[in-house]
């Protein structure tokens, strides 16, 4: 029988997500091409809707995948700046 970590599901499922949503950033704040970051988020979205299920029934805490989502936010807010300053 496999073991898994809940609390190490969540963070790497936080981590994951949050590393394809900035992906999706780079497209969009970039590049300029909404519909390649629509499609990147697609799976950053799945990933994250899993996460937060997670969190939402306490199969984990906040923890490192908080660190997660604070670094992509902070990702989002300096590509936003770039990308509007480009325009």
């Amino acid at each position: 029988m496999i073991y898994i970590d809940r609390q190490s599901l969540g963070t790497d499922l936080a981590w994951l997500g949050a590393a394809i949503s900035c992906i999706g950033v780079i497209y969009n704040n970039l590049y300029l091409d909404h519909v390649m970051a629509m499609q990147v988020w697609r799976f950053s979205n799945i990933v994250l809707l899993g996460w937060s299920v997670g969190l939402w029934r306490k199969w984990w805490d906040g923890g490192l995948a908080g660190v997660a989502l604070v670094g992509m936010y902070g990702f989002y807010v300096a590509t936003n700046e770039w990308g509007l300053m480009q325009g």
